[in-house]
């Protein structure tokens, strides 16, 4: 039994975790952000792991992230560049010097220029101002993506009724596309549309982790040239030990062995009229785990596929908008909670007490009371052996026990 569960921890030490990416920031919140980076180094954490900031990071801060690395954590710093004074307190040059500081010490980062809100940073003269200042400062890679929020967020910001419509559904046009992709070009600069491609590219993947392989004309593979798009190709089979283990969990799952070359012929210009979310597709006849459990929220879909590698659906199941969307509920242990995966990110978190207030913030609408988020990925199965020794039950339908170490 010690051997099953010793690989199902390294299925859960794999998964994406971001840091104290909600309400906060994780400059602000520093001494959280070390301890949680303890936490993940103590627990062999071996993938990706995220850290946002519109902060500024010091030489300070930049010798702790060094440290960690060298200690074999996968951080990879994502600097927020937005050129948005309108909507933003914080100011914007220290940002740009972040992507120095963090070159200098060797840490792998991301000029992530979002949110692109048309028109105040969509422009020709602002989008080049702001390649010119990741040129000057070393950046090598740029992901940049669109803004959505909900109707009311939206209001406030007074859009005209195009403008609207592109923040609402997170377009990016095609002429802030071309400006993008010529400015990339231009200062030899690695563009990606795609968070996920980016990560998996600066750690010398093979293949995204999340499952854009499908839609290589959505993401622009070949006219951004990405290094990857020779080999990113769909998984053939779910990680080795990973059906059992989400079996283990409750989910009813099947895997169904489809065409590893399909691929999907919507584009920007038709997104709109696909139902179903990329990273969920329901539409494709791809290698996939099917999910057959009831009230199955998209973050189950997405834990799924981080656990098991290969693209996680049910038949009809899209982000429907609601606030829960992310929620992850195994079925056979209710009781642990707190998890939360969409897209991109299992998410480990403290709800600061501050932030950098952005007019554009969705956090403050959802008005939790809750404080934490996550934990790290392998300590799933500490608490469910604590829940096992809490209340006496047996975890399986052969009467089968967790080890008294896991």
């Amino acid at each position: 039994m010690d051997k099953k569960y010793n690989n199902w921890k390294k299925l859960l030490r794999q998964i994406p975790v971001s840091i104290n990416n909600f309400y906060g920031d994780p400059l602000i919140q520093w001494e959280d952000t070390v301890s949680k980076l303890q936490e993940l180094k103590k627990t062999k954490h071996s993938g990706p792991i995220g850290i946002i900031t519109k902060g500024k990071i010091t030489q300070f801060h930049a010798k702790t992230l060094s440290d960690f690395v060298k200690s074999g954590l996968k951080i990879i710093v994502l600097v927020s560049i937005s050129e948005l004074p309108q909507f933003e307190k914080v100011g914007t040059e220290h940002r740009y010097e972040n992507i120095r500081i963090l070159n200098k010490y060797s840490i792998l980062n991301i000029a992530y220029i979002r949110p692109l809100t048309p028109p105040y940073n969509t422009s020709q003269i602002i989008l080049d101002k702001i390649f010119k200042k990741l040129s000057n400062v070393g950046a090598k890679t740029v992901v940049a993506s669109g803004f959505r929020g909900d109707d009311k967020l939206i209001a406030e910001m007074s859009p005209d009724k195009k403008i609207q419509w592109a923040l609402r559904v997170k377009i990016m046009t095609k002429d802030v596309y071309k400006i993008l992709k010529d400015n990339s070009f231009k200062y030899n600069i690695k563009f990606f549309t795609r968070t996920s491609c980016a990560i998996s590219y600066l750690l010398g993947d093979k293949v995204t982790y999340n499952p854009y392989y499908n839609s290589p004309n959505l993401v622009h593979c070949e006219e951004l040239n990405c290094s990857m798009r020779n080999t990113c190709k769909s998984p053939t089979e779910p990680k080795k030990h990973s059906i059992g283990f989400l079996k283990f969990l409750g989910y009813d799952v099947e895997f169904i062995n489809g065409n590893t070359n399909i691929k999907c012929g919507v584009n920007p210009d038709n997104r709109l009229k696909c139902p179903s979310c990329c990273t969920t597709c329901f539409m494709l006849n791809c290698p996939r785990i099917v999910v057959k459990n009831k009230n199955i929220n998209l973050g189950d879909l997405t834990f799924i596929r981080f656990v098991s590698g290969i693209i996680s659906m049910q038949p009809g199941k899209k982000d429907d908008g609601n606030k829960d969307v992310g929620v992850v509920s195994f079925p056979n242990f209710k009781n642990i909670s707190g998890m939360q995966c969409l897209n991109t990110w299992w998410p480990y978190a403290r709800v600061g007490d501050t932030c950098f207030d952005c007019k554009y913030c969705i956090e403050k609408y959802y008005g939790s009371n809750r404080r934490e988020y996550g934990f790290p990925p392998v300590q799933l199965l500490d608490k469910i052996l604590k829940l096992n020794n809490q209340q006496n039950v047996q975890i399986s339908k052969k009467s089968i026990w967790l080890p008294s170490t896991v």
